[in-house]
């Protein structure tokens, strides 16, 4: 009987070389987008230095810029706090509002002492934070609607208290040592916002609870399930926020030396621009403290710069409202998801 064998098998033929998977992209681009804000940011500082060197291009104009915008550095740290744990805080600048309008009012004609009148304007926005926190974590309302219509409330109590005036009438003079202090040539308000900036950071990235914070902004139901009570967190983070926003409102009632009612919700736009446009730098997608305070600085010098040249007043909404724009473009894309 004779077996036959069975050719031994072809080796299967050799197909084409598999390709490379793609690089990705958006690892690219959030790695070499790092520091592109602080280069944007000296960039304006040499573009207006070389066009307005006697006005720009000065130690004053520094110490200026920087102090006027200490208020929106706080409002922008205050909407960073929400934003970490994924909620938006609309209300915001008029908490701001309702602080800067309180301290005066409360200490005209004597009626509060200046410590006493500060620390209550900040326990009313801290007690706006709490409202607002129990709205979003306890009846459930949408962040958006709940900030929304705290800030139209706040609206209509300052128009009452202020009766839509401008309150200085018996404000005392000694108000604006708030902000008028400079130890060794350096203004308050940069102080406060450089001490601030530092406890945010140390709190955000150092603690259990600015970790539990991260964990409800990536997945709430991950949060929860890790045995994080998300309803706390959320609570406190609001009211965070409006102690940081009663804190702006001090420093700018300190400014002013007066109680202005139309104070307050221009603030809103541009510190959510730098909040958005400061998670593109550093730690790119993130919410960050520094990217959040560059982005102030940056378009603070991009406006400043652009007033100096003589250009209308419509120049810095729209600077502002292009920034918000594409800063939220970008920090979506970098995080590779909705914000």
């Amino acid at each position: 009987m004779t077996t036959t064998l069975a050719p031994p098998a072809k080796p299967p033929a050799r197909g084409p070389r598999q390709a490379r998977p793609p690089r990705n992209t958006r690892a690219k681009l959030a790695s070499g987008s790092r520091f592109a804000l602080p280069v944007l940011l000296l960039i304006f500082i040499v573009i207006f230095s070389i066009l307005e060197p006697t006005t720009f291009a000065t130690l004053n104009n520094a110490k200026t810029v920087l102090s006027t915008q200490s208020v929106l550095a706080l409002v922008a740290l205050a909407a960073l706090l929400t934003l970490v744990i994924g909620e938006f805080d609309l209300s915001l600048g008029a908490q701001m509002g309702l602080s800067a309008l309180l301290l005066p009012g409360l200490t005209a004609n004597g009626a509060v002492p200046i410590p006493v009148a500060i620390v209550l304007s900040i326990a009313a926005t801290t007690f706006v934070g709490l409202c607002n926190g129990l709205l979003v974590a306890k009846a459930k309302v949408n962040s958006f609607i709940a900030t929304i219509g705290t800030a139209a409330l706040i609206g209509a109590v300052v128009l009452a208290y202020s009766g839509g005036t401008v309150i200085f009438q018996g404000v005392p003079a000694e108000l604006i040592n708030i902000s008028s202090w400079a130890p060794l040539g350096i203004p308050g308000p940069i102080i406060y916002v450089a001490i601030i900036s530092v406890i945010v950071w140390v709190f955000l990235k150092r603690t259990p609870f600015g970790r539990y914070m991260s964990a409800v902004g990536g997945s709430k139901d991950a949060a929860r399930l890790s045995g994080i009570n998300t309803d706390r967190v959320t609570i406190v983070t609001f009211m965070l926020a409006g102690t940081l926003a009663g804190i702006g409102g001090v420093v700018e009632a300190g400014q002013l030396g007066s109680g202005n009612p139309a104070v307050g919700p221009s603030f809103l736009l541009p510190a959510f621009a730098a909040v958005f446009l400061g998670a593109t730098a550093y730690y790119v997608g993130q919410f960050n403290v520094w990217g959040t305070i560059t982005a102030v600085v940056t378009l603070a010098t991009g406006v400043a710069g652009l007033n100096l040249l003589g250009l209308p007043s419509w120049v810095e909404p729209a600077f502002n409202g292009v920034a918000l724009l594409v800063a939220v473009a970008l920090t979506r894309y970098l995080r590779g998801k909705p914000v």
